[in-house]
């Protein structure tokens, strides 16, 4: 029988700022590599900013 050691796993937290687009783009490159644990909803970059603001908190494995 074969013992697997624990992968170690750091956690990366990355706040982002831009369109829409470019910001689903990204979640959905986290989601697919199976990296996203959490995202946050949009919220405004700024009073005078067009731009949407999003907190995403990745697991990325080491191997």
């Amino acid at each position: 029988m074969k013992t697997r050691t624990a992968v170690p796993t750091r956690v990366l937290d990355l706040v982002l700022i831009g369109d829409g687009e470019d910001i689903a783009a990204l979640t959905a490159i986290a989601r697919r590599s199976g990296a996203l644990v959490f995202r946050s909803a949009p919220t405004p970059a700024g009073e005078h900013d067009n731009r949407q603001r999003v907190f995403l908190r990745l697991h990325l494995h080491h191997r």
